[in-house]
């Protein structure tokens, strides 16, 4: 016996298909026929009005603001202010070697033997990053921000010393750089009679380099120091700029000074102070 009510299912869904099927060849066909053109969209630009205020001298300061920060001002100026140790002379760069590049590289290399735990042979800095000379006469710790503005901590690498050789070489490329504990002559872009300690340098041995971290986290020129693997890497909580506050502290008076710690092989003089 045949359910009606099944019976009338099936026959109605045979009966569906054609017509839906016709249905969605509409649709389809409806869809792809060509839509007419929309009307393009009318829209305007309204031009930002800006107005600009000329700052200068002639603006009259805002006395609640500069009663908020007088007195931080003048604490600054106090700290700025402070006398660190005198000048017996001028400081300025020269190449291949000046007497302000002697005074900070001796500074760094001080800093270093007394902050690290290990032997500390020589040191090296980027004339780039000295920014100004001193005059003779006292030194503020104003001329030290000045002098080292940037925010260099001192780091002492272990080299061998064919790297040793290698970074003399890439200093004499650049015509001369700060350096202490070690001399060299340049011969062009070579430097030849490289001494550590007043030593000739080991190919074998291991020689302690104080730097900045600036320059062994690839800045500067010298390659040699990018390549150093962390172990052989001791970074120091000093900055550069400490280093030298300190070293004038423990010196008092400093004298320019010209050894001949790095020259031109031929013998010339130093380079123009820049």
């Amino acid at each position: 016996m045949t359910n009606t009510s099944d019976a009338n299912r099936v026959g109605c869904t045979a009966t569906t298909r054609p017509v839906l099927a016709a249905l969605a060849a509409g649709i389809i066909l409806a869809a792809c026929s060509e839509a007419p053109p929309r009307a393009p969209v009318a829209f305007t630009i309204d031009e930002a009005r800006v107005d600009f205020t000329r700052v200068g001298d002639s603006i009259a300061p805002a006395p609640d603001i500069e009663a908020m920060i007088a007195p931080y001002r003048e604490q600054l100026e106090e700290q700025l202010a402070v006398v660190l140790g005198h000048a017996g002379g001028p400081f300025s760069k020269a190449d291949p070697e000046g007497t302000l590049d002697n005074l900070v590289a001796e500074a760094l290399l001080h800093a270093a033997r007394g902050h690290s735990d290990d032997t500390v042979h020589a040191s090296l800095v980027n004339e780039g990053g000295l920014r100004v000379p001193l005059a003779a006469g006292p030194i503020l710790m104003r001329h030290a921000y000045e002098l080292l503005p940037f925010e260099n901590f001192v780091v002492v690498l272990s080299l061998s010393g064919v790297q040793m050789e290698q970074l003399a070489d890439e200093i004499a490329a650049t015509t001369g750089e700060p350096i202490a504990g070690w001399t060299m002559e340049l011969d062009g872009d070579d430097a030849v009679g490289v001494l550590v300690g007043g030593e000739p340098v080991d190919p074998n041995g291991t020689y302690r380099l104080a730097t900045v971290d600036y320059l062994v986290n690839g800045g500067g020129d010298w390659s040699v120091l990018w390549e150093v693997e962390a172990g052989a890497r001791e970074d120091l909580d000093i900055l550069i700029r400490t280093a030298f506050v300190e070293y004038l502290g423990e010196m008092g008076t400093v004298t320019p000074v010209l050894d001949g710690r790095i020259r031109n092989a031929a013998g010339a003089e130093s380079g123009n102070e820049r």
